[in-house]
């Protein structure tokens, strides 16, 4: 048979042709013959789709993407593929995830992050043992469910850091509980095989709030709350002078919510203040420079962490009215003014005093977040399962608020998201990981096309060619925490031990008001009997207790020692008094500290001046993870992901797993 006349056509003739078509009937015209199959897979070809495709609006690149000149057309297509559907469900308001691959650790999820479109680093731990692993999305994709790289660490990761540089991947994990310190590492591959290894290790500093180069922030410094900057490459500390007033304020007693760089200032983000300081230079540390007031803030992320030399900072926060965008923008080099706008994005609904929007974080490009949201769609079931509300920044109208996408993960087989979440997105691939507590890790894509063929965006950062730092330890580290155990029913002791360090400071207190004794079978105070401190259980160290909450909703991250408890006969309210770092706090509906030193009365310790809450959202937290617990519980016969984990390996804490014996969920 004679060839046709579409056959004759030269490749370059129909490659002009497809220049002219859009992505979709490139891939259409793809089947009509050879030639023009041929045409559809130049690489010139798929560049100019890609720019068509990130000219639309809405749409993402990754930010991460090595130049084009190296990527094949194979790459290419499948990057300007992807964009172009993940910009039509952002369009379309539905980012329902359209594949899942799930796992189940043995550990608690205490941190998790995507890298460069192909790596997933996950920190997990239990009170034996903690661990730092990473997954090549390209072969977790495939069904290789094994991480690539494994390592245990020394201490559990209380907070991190990560960031790609030159010299490759590098993660700064805050250790906590037993020896805080701020751990430095690396990912490198070595005899075809990956690694963690060892950059630096610095003692005593935690809490880390800053990655940036060599410099670590942290808040904490054996166990006080001082904001510093760490050298890592130096193995320096350039402590932040204090400000008109000093540190021992209310708002400034407890940890920022961030410490970060930006247009060579250092800012620290307070619950209604925003603080700023020259940068550290070798030869001198940071000087304080100002400080602004701002609107309440709950939480708060950084948009667009990409170093555009004077930028306005962008911050999203979650405030009393909502999710807002706050715009800092600085002339400090010339007279040092500071101005500061802000712009409700979502207004929250409405529910009392109830918080119901929590856990904001967004992506690298600042231009996509999401929340948790527990107002429920249907107002009489309250609260609900957490709805994940994803909002587009970047493409808003100046006079509207942003349109929200709701989507929910609520499969029997599906992480709780309800359960102490580490989530993390990459918006311009489509994907959403979440981890929780019970070690349930999922990773959902909402396009559904084949994932693996836009793995290998970004270089590979572990291929290094100077010398491997020390590797981490490959076998297990016990870490050996004790917990403080709930009191079965009806039990007047425990077990010594683990009250050993209660309380032991030389506190001169009216122990007619007060009793140190936490065990005690009765009391008596104010000439009244009372049964015993039944609370103090709420002290046993497991999430969405009373230290939890001292840490994540009220700032003080060092472990809360209790000293004395007591009974006010006339409101029956509980008060404790605790010692957490350099301060003692108070503990009761409302949170009061001071100093070390000679305590007020009693009467000034319980009516002291408040401490301001810095994240209420941990509340909303605490009493979401009860709520769906206790429902879970009641409504499914009695499921208890505790014991799943244990189950499959994993070693919680016998209160998690014992109900009767342990009341992790407080309604029971």
């Amino acid at each position: 048979m004679p060839p046709g006349p579409i056959d004759t056509l030269t490749e370059y003739l129909f490659l002009l042709i497809c220049l002219e078509l859009d992505l979709k009937d490139v891939l259409s015209l793809r089947r009509v013959s050879r030639v023009f199959g041929q045409a559809t897979r130049n690489k010139l070809l798929w560049i100019h789709l890609l720019d068509s495709a990130a000219s639309e609006e809405g749409s993402l690149l990754p930010t991460y993407l090595k130049k084009r000149d190296l990527l094949d057309a194979g790459a290419l297509e499948a990057l300007a593929t992807r964009v172009s559907r993940v910009t039509r469900k952002w369009r379309a308001k539905d980012l329902c995830p359209v594949n899942v691959w799930r796992l189940h650790l043995q550990q608690s999820i205490t941190w998790l992050r995507l890298v460069s479109g192909n790596w997933l680093f996950v920190a997990s731990s239990d009170n034996h043992i903690s661990k730092i692993s990473c997954w090549d999305l390209s072969l977790l994709f495939q069904g290789y469910v094994e991480p690539i790289a494994e390592a245990y660490l020394p201490g559990q990761v209380k907070t991190a850091q990560v960031e790609v540089q030159a010299a490759g991947v590098v993660l700064a994990l805050g250790l906590g509980t037993t020896s805080p310190s701020v751990l430095v590492i690396t990912l490198r591959q070595h005899l075809e095989s990956h690694y963690f290894a060892e950059l630096a290790r610095m003692e005593g500093s935690s809490h880390i709030l800053m990655l940036h180069g060599n410099l670590v922030g942290c808040a904490m410094r054996d166990d006080v709350i001082i904001p510093h900057i760490v050298n890592w490459h130096e193995n320096t500390i350039h402590e932040l002078p204090p400000p008109p007033g000093g540190f021992d304020m209310p708002e400034r007693r407890s940890v920022p919510h961030l410490l970060f760089i930006w247009n060579g200032l250092v800012v620290i983000v307070r619950r209604d203040l925003l603080e700023f300081y020259n940068q550290p230079s070798p030869a001198a540390g940071a000087t304080y420079i100002k400080s602004i007031k701002t609107i309440e803030i709950w939480e708060v992320v950084v948009l667009d962490r990409r170093a555009v030399s004077l930028a306005p900072l962008k911050l999203l926060v979650i405030s009393s009215s909502g999710v807002e965008l706050l715009t800092i923008e600085s002339d400090i080099a010339s007279n040092g003014d500071v101005t500061c706008a802000h712009f409700c994005l979502a207004t929250a609904p409405g529910h009392g005093d109830t918080k119901p929007w929590y856990h904001l974080i967004a992506d690298g490009s600042g231009d996509r977040a999401l929340w948790l949201n527990i107002a429920a769609i249907v107002l009489e079931v309250y609260p609900s399962h957490p709805y994940i509300t994803s909002i587009d920044i970047s493409r808003r109208p100046s006079e509207l608020e942003a349109p929200l996408i709701l989507w929910t993960n609520d499969l029997p087989h599906d992480p709780a998201v309800w359960a102490y979440p580490a989530i993390d997105l990459d918006a311009a691939l489509g994907y959403t990981v979440i981890g929780n507590c019970f070690g349930e890790l999922a990773i959902y894509d909402c396009v559904g096309s084949d994932p693996t063929t836009c793995c290998g965006l970004a270089s590979d950062f572990t291929l290094q060619q100077n010398t491997l730092p020390p590797l981490l330890s490959l076998t297990p580290i016990p870490l050996g925490l004790r917990v403080t155990p709930s009191r079965p029913l009806g039990q007047t002791k425990s077990d010594p031990l683990l009250f050993s360090r209660w309380t032991q400071d030389d506190l001169n207190l009216d122990l007619r008001l007060w009793c140190r004794d936490f065990m005690c079978a009765g009391y008596l105070q104010r000439n009244r009997w009372h049964a015993g401190y039944w609370k103090w259980d709420r002290w046993q160290g497991v999430l969405g207790d009373y230290a939890w909450l001292l840490e994540h909703a009220h700032g003080f991250p060092a472990s809360p020692v209790p000293q004395a408890h007591a009974d006010d006969s006339n409101t029956d309210e509980t008060y404790v008094l605790v010692r957490s770092g350099n301060r003692y706090l108070t503990r009761g509906t409302w949170v009061r500290s001071f100093p070390l030193g000679p305590l007020p009365t009693p009467l000034g310790m319980i009516f002291g001046q408040e401490q301001p809450c810095l994240r209420p959202t941990a509340y909303t937290e605490a009493s979401i993870y009860d709520a769906m617990w206790y429902r879970e519980y009641r409504t499914t016969g009695g499921r208890n992901r505790w014991v799943e984990q244990q189950e499959r390996g994993g070693r919680p804490h016998e209160n998690l797993v014992d109900i009767a014996a342990g009341h992790c969920v407080y309604g029971l």
